[in-house]
């Protein structure tokens, strides 16, 4: 029965907060004004006794509680009669709206949480009280996150977008929507195994399927309003505390980021639900010439997506294991030291999480239905059998064959040996065997069908940049003027590529001649403990790689081409240019009447010295070049042609007459 009561008193409570969220957006005059402050502040008074009355058991009487309450009512509403009488007095008709939305949005998250406060003294006094006198803010932290405030606040979500619905466009209750199915499955409301496992992986699936949804919007819509720009990030930056609270939580059994990314959850959601049209007003912004917020959207949506991987990691492997594979290691207690520890932490915490096999099934996931989204808008079918053959490939080549088919994949060649470099840790002799035929293997495959067999198939940059929205971002090539130098080849261009290919040759060579001689037992040098050669892996392909992933406004697209930091890659398109691959004309007067020159502006790596060389040559040949086939969708005249081995062979056999 008691359990009843209070359900029923929380159902109440969220109603009563709802209604005081649309009453609030739609009050105009002093009166509905006054009428909002008087609501409000008479809601938190009224639990301020019964409060005091469970933290101080026994020093009160159920009747003092009651007057507690009622001078709490009294006093909260004093401060807001003054200012209705100002406004009375100055004739003041129209108050700034910030100050009734601030003050309604304070009101309702601080309702909630008092009356969460209440129900789980209640329900659990000894547990609740221990918190209370051992740790206050974990007493808040711990009560904010239970079900408590969980789920009147996820109900006050539906219930004004239920009433609201009609002022929003679909996209935008899309957003809401998803938003409040979010704050209701949250793992610490409910805390058994069940609902924790369970919440995690379907909150996990709904941000990734929110995450897929806003790609599509915006590789369709180039333009929003500002103001839902805007909520789009902050809204993202709330997932991307809340992933990390769970993390946090499931780590070290923290409450305290899970319960302040709710708060910030919830004040981001009343934003929209107290502004009448405030998401469908302001100017446009065209996010695909905004450097700043597409950056800004990127970095945010990658937190997001690293944190939700982190916890998939933790669930999967247990969360003691999974922080000891990391290898992060303590302090040591002296400044200087700790400055060192820090920085190792940090990239090897970052490392480890994005190259873990649950983080980048997700990322699969994710990446891959916006390549999907692409092959069925693809005209040419080879280009939709190589995105098709990429997929395979990141499913089965770069994740299950390394991760849960074999246990010791850096002794297979070509598949254990990520970026080249190797993910089986310290470099030794027993490893330059499949070092070398790896090499040899993808040398040769480039010499027969270009560079594309990696920088287009086996890798896993294909998938992350081929997708729907993120070939969109190839326009930041020519916009923007970092992104121009690198894609152009100017003479800048140039020397930061060679600057960068030699420094990651440099720092390979000496890692694994450093890493060699450890095995040997000829040096004893690691990076706390971390093989060297290891460790270069980690901070090229486990963070430099998401850097400049991430940083494509400013970059632009095919990073680890353009920079040269890829060495692999460099490796690969070097041999390329001695093979057969490249592209080909039908008929180049075809092109001297092009006006459009679609092809050079389609590719996403900035070649855009195709239409030339195709008028002058027939063909086009360059080692930056891979294949990708945006050139042979984009021409209208449907003339560029794929030439390999293939082409090669058919055109030395006799031909049938």
């Amino acid at each position: 029965m008691e359990y009843i009561f209070l359900l029923t008193l929380m159902l109440l409570m969220a109603g009563a907060m709802s209604f005081l969220i649309l009453y609030a957006r739609n009050a105009t005059n002093i009166l509905q004004r006054l009428l909002t402050y008087v609501f409000a502040s008479m809601m938190a008074g009224m639990l301020i006794g019964p409060l005091i009355y469970l933290v101080l058991p026994g020093s009160i009487s159920i009747a003092g509680g009651a007057e507690i309450s009622l001078v709490s009512m009294t006093v909260l509403v004093i401060p807001y009669l003054i200012v209705f009488m100002d406004d009375v007095l100055t004739k003041r008709q129209e108050r700034p709206r910030f100050f009734i939305h601030a003050y309604v949005a304070f009101f309702v998250i601080f309702d909630e949480i008092l009356m969460s406060l209440i129900f789980n003294l209640v329900v659990n006094p000894q547990v609740y009280l221990h918190l209370l006198h051992s740790n206050l803010l974990s007493f808040v932290w711990t009560a904010i996150a239970s079900y408590w405030f969980v789920f009147p606040m996820g109900l006050e979500m539906f219930l004004t977008l239920l009433f609201m619905h009609a002022e929003f466009s679909s996209h935008v209750k899309v957003v809401l929507l998803i938003q409040a199915a979010l704050m209701t499955m949250m793992p610490t409301a409910i805390m058994v195994h069940p609902w924790e496992m369970g919440t995690i992986y379907i909150s996990g699936a709904l941000m990734t399927g929110f995450f897929i949804y806003m790609f599509e919007y915006l590789y369709r819509k180039h333009a929003m309003k500002i103001h839902l720009g805007a909520y789009v990030l902050l809204l993202l930056f709330s997932y991307s505390a809340m992933m990390a609270g769970i993390f946090l939580w499931i780590v070290v059994g923290d409450y305290a980021v899970i319960a302040l990314a709710m708060v910030v959850d919830m004040l981001v959601y009343l934003s929209a639900a107290l502004n009448s049209g405030w998401l469908s007003k302001g100017k446009s912004l065209y996010w695909i010439s905004s450097k700043n917020w597409s950056f800004l959207f990127l970095l945010i949506v990658f937190v997001a997506e690293f944190f939700m991987g982190a916890v998939f990691d933790a669930v999967y492997y247990g969360a003691h294991e999974f922080m000891q594979s990391t290898g992060i290691i303590m302090f040591s207690g002296t400044f200087f030291s700790d400055i060192g520890i820090a920085v190792f932490d940090f990239f090897t915490f970052v490392a480890h999480v994005s190259l873990s096999s649950w983080f980048l099934i997700m990322m699969g996931i994710e990446m891959g239905s916006l390549v999907a989204f692409k092959i069925r808008s693809t005209r040419e079918l080879e280009t939709r059998i190589r995105l098709a053959l990429m997929l395979a490939a990141y499913g089965v080549y770069s994740i299950f064959i390394p991760s849960f088919l074999i246990s010791n994949p850096s002794s297979i060649p070509f598949v254990g040996w990520t970026m080249g470099i190797g993910s089986g840790g310290a470099f030794s002799l027993i490893f330059i065997v499949p070092i070398a035929l790896t090499y040899l293997i993808s040398g040769i495959l480039s010499l027969l069908f270009g560079s594309r067999q990696l920088c287009s198939t086996f890798c896993t940059a294909p998938v992350m940049y081929q997708g729907t929205f993120y070939d969109s971002l190839k326009k930041f090539n020519g916009s923007s003027p970092s992104a121009k130098v690198l894609t152009s080849q100017t003479r800048k261009g140039e020397i930061v590529y060679r600057t960068v290919s030699l420094s990651v040759y440099t720092a390979l060579i000496l890692s694994a001649s450093v890493s060699l001689l450890d095995s040997l037992g000829y040096l004893n040098f690691y990076f706390y403990g971390t093989d060297p050669s290891y460790m270069v892996y980690l901070f090229l392909f486990g963070f430099l790689w998401y850097a400049v992933f991430i940083t494509m406004p400013f970059l632009g697209s095919y990073g680890c081409i353009n920079t040269g930091y890829c060495h692999w890659g460099n490796f690969n398109r070097f041999l390329s240019r001695f093979g057969f691959f490249r592209l080909k004309v039908r008929d180049p007067m075809q092109c001297v009447s092009c006006t459009t020159k679609d092809c050079a502006s389609a590719c996403p790596v900035g070649n855009y010295g195709q239409p030339g060389k195709f008028i002058q040559t027939g063909e086009y040949k360059e080692s930056r070049c891979v294949g990708i086939g945006d050139c042979v969708d984009a021409c209208p005249y449907e003339n560029i042609f794929y030439y390999d081995i293939r082409h090669w062979i058919k055109e030395k056999l006799p031909r049938k007459h």
